[in-house]
This record gives structure tokens, sequence and C-alpha cells, in this order.
């Protein structure tokens, strides 16, 4: 399961249609794994069609430790929108700390 590809799922809009093999390989383990809602060889394409991520996708994905940001566990009864505000609140914080590009 490529948490990557889950990302890069979520950069796109969707539903969304995939036809390369490698592609609908992932998406069956995305599938099995309850992250993603997906229909499998939707004819005529015999495509994937990823429909949703659902909301273990999203937690999987607010997991995912970037190399600039503390290793922390989210709380278990945040949800995922309030998390990623946090994020965006930090990242904003130090943008205009003293000292950085930004803030002077």
């Amino acid at each position: 399961m490529s948490v990557e590809f889950l990302r890069q799922i979520a950069g796109t809009p969707l539903p969304q249609a995939f036809h390369a093999a490698a592609d609908i390989d992932a998406i069956r383990s995305l599938r099995r794994a309850g992250w993603v809602l997906a229909l499998m060889d939707e004819p005529p394409e015999r495509a994937a069609r990823v429909l949703a991520i659902t909301e273990e996708g999203r937690n999987e994905l607010l997991r995912f430790h970037y190399p600039d940001e503390p290793l922390s566990r989210p709380r278990v009864d945040a949800h995922w929108l309030q998390l990623a505000a946090r994020r965006a609140r930090q990242a904003l914080l130090r943008a205009d700390a003293p000292g950085t590009r930004d803030g002077r």
C-alpha cells in the first residue's frame, strides 16, 4: 500500500479513473486497506475509478511524517480538518518567524 499514491489521488479531483495496470493494482491495495472507495474493472475501459478517500485514508495521510515537521501522534478524537488547520497555522507561524525570508 503506497501512501505516496494515496497522496497523488488526494491531489486530483474525484471521481478519477485510472487506466494503467500498476495504478489499478495500487488502487486495489488501497481499497482492501479501506483507504479509498473505488469501482474496479469498470467497463468499457476496464479502469479503476476512485470515488472518494475514506476517513481512514485521510487519517493515514495526516499521519504521514514530513521531514520538516516534528513527529507527533494526532489526537484520536481530533477531526482531520482540525489537524490540517493546526498544521497550516504552524507553517504560517514558521514563515513569519524573525530570521526567515518573509519575517525578515
